[in-house]
């Protein structure tokens, strides 16, 4: 088996430096400059966050309730690994090792074939690709069916974004999501309704030290190239475009006021802007479950484009 090991990525233009680190630990994104501005949370070490930042989410995103679901008049029980909410949270992945199966300067893939279990009894094999730009990062998220019968599928990223030398309170997000998703006392979504009018709404630039939110977000609206954007900018105009394929129906945006993690234990205001193809607890409710059936592949891009005022 390989051992834990950080891979550095580097793509230097005549406009541009953009570098990251991706952890082969739960494939994740550890940290991205472009030139000179950091604008992913960086965080050290391969062990889990406090926060999850970084990891990608798979093959189910945000939690199942209390880790129980059904499959085909059969009850399964996923181990809980959110033990504060007794939910089964962010997948299975989070935590092994990914192979490298393709790297250059600014290029990485990397792959894990994911074992039947008793709470998910289908076999998987999951890849990530990380293709550094001039202006930021293009993230390509797969997966084979490789079981006997069809397998409940979502897929998502947990990225947690920044402008250096802004404090995140200070800065301003918009949103295309027109729809929320209200959860219980264990976030567990009860209720979806629409954003306009509501404190979830975030059509219009508004300030992140107003919003507080641990929320899915769907609904939606996808321009001409068949993407959907949610948009980060600092005061001085420098922003950020995170962009996610039609794949990713929803968004899953986070806004602690206690952020922490392994690189830094101060408590601070942050935002998670997580693309997920379907929401939490989807393998209940069943809404926009991806069922991949045997040797189907799925595939589902996301990404961020950072835009300097300087």
């Amino acid at each position: 088996m390989s051992a834990p090991k950080f891979i550095e990525l580097s793509l230097v233009t005549d406009k541009s430096k953009v570098t990251a680190t991706v952890s082969n630990v739960g494939a994740a994104l550890k940290n991205l400059s472009v030139s000179g501005t950091e604008i992913i949370t960086p965080t050290t070490g391969h062990d889990l966050n406090p926060y999850a930042d970084g990891i990608v989410m798979a093959p189910w995103a945000n939690r199942i309730d209390r880790g129980k679901w059904n499959l085909d008049g059969i009850a399964l029980q996923l181990e809980i690994t959110d033990a504060e909410l007794d939910n089964a949270i962010h997948g299975l992945v989070s935590q092994v090792i990914f192979e490298i199966d393709e790297q250059s300067e600014s290029h990485l893939k990397l792959g894990y074939r994911l074992a039947a279990s008793a709470g998910y009894p289908f076999e998987l094999t999951i890849s990530i690709s990380y293709q550094l730009t001039e202006t930021g990062i293009t993230v390509t998220q797969s997966a084979v069916n490789q079981s006997a019968a069809r397998a409940p599928f979502v897929i998502g990223a947990h990225p947690l974004f920044q402008i250096s030398g802004t404090p995140t309170q200070e800065l301003e997000i918009k949103s295309a999501a027109r729809s929320v998703n209200l959860v219980n006392e264990r976030k567990i979504p009860i209720k979806k309704i629409a954003t306009a009018g509501t404190q979830y709404d975030i059509s219009e630039w508004r300030k992140l030290s107003t919003c507080d939110f641990d929320h899915g977000f769907g609904d939606l609206v996808f321009d001409d190239s068949g993407l959907a954007h949610h948009f980060l900018r600092s005061p001085d105009g420098s922003m950020l475009d995170i962009w996610q394929s039609a794949e990713f129906k929803y968004s899953f945006i986070f806004t602690p006021d206690n952020f922490h993690n392994n690189a830094d234990p101060t408590l601070r205001k942050a935002i998670a802007i997580e693309p997920q193809t379907g929401p939490a607890n989807a393998f209940n409710t069943k809404e926009d479950l991806i069922w991949l059936e045997p040797g189907q592949v799925f595939k589902a891009s996301w990404g961020v484009v950072f835009t300097s005022a300087k």
